[in-house]
């Protein structure tokens, strides 16, 4: 885990120093952005209480040059296998972040922050916690295709969460 966090902030400082070197001639400009999502859990206790997910994802952001701030509102929901009692698990998420495109604009990396609003519907438990992921996509032609890996804590007593994501949708930019 420090080994992908240690990757995390390098990419950002990364990010930052060619934002700073790159930003200074180039109008800034908008971006926005509209995804299906299918999601995987990741590790083995997740995997023994939920299945597959699905949701989607919507968000804006504003760029100088090759880097975008941006901002994501989403939905997920990860079934219940027959052992979970608490049923399916799902998570509303806010995220800001960072997405650097290379190789003409068509790819890109990303990394976000922010916080998962969950619940299950077969139990009245809630809670509230930090999510983060990192990844990357290709955008042509109005189209995106972006595969991540998110991370967070659930409400109910397990160890951390975290889901293999491949998100496919719409992005355009203005």
């Amino acid at each position: 885990m420090h080994k992908f966090l240690k990757y995390i902030l390098l990419s950002f400082l990364i990010l930052i120093v060619n934002f700073n070197a790159s930003a200074q001639l180039k109008l800034p400009h908008l971006q926005l952005i509209a995804n299906a999502n299918y999601a995987t859990p990741s590790n083995d206790a997740f995997k023994d209480v939920n299945k597959a997910g699905i949701g989607v994802e919507a968000g804006a952001g504003l760029g100088y040059g090759s880097t975008m701030f941006m901002g994501t509102l989403g939905y997920q929901r990860f079934g219940a296998s027959v052992s979970n009692t608490a049923g399916d698990l799902n998570i509303t998420s806010i995220k800001a972040g960072i997405r650097q495109y290379v190789l003409l604009g068509r790819l890109f990396l990303l990394g976000n922050v922010g916080t998962a609003i969950q619940s299950y519907t077969g139990t009245s438990t809630k809670g509230t916690n930090l999510i983060y992921e990192f990844g990357g996509g290709v955008r042509l032609f109005g189209l995106e295709l972006q595969l991540t890996k998110s991370y967070w804590q659930q409400p109910i007593n397990s160890t951390a969460s975290n889901a293999f994501n491949v998100k496919v949708g719409f992005s355009l930019k203005l």
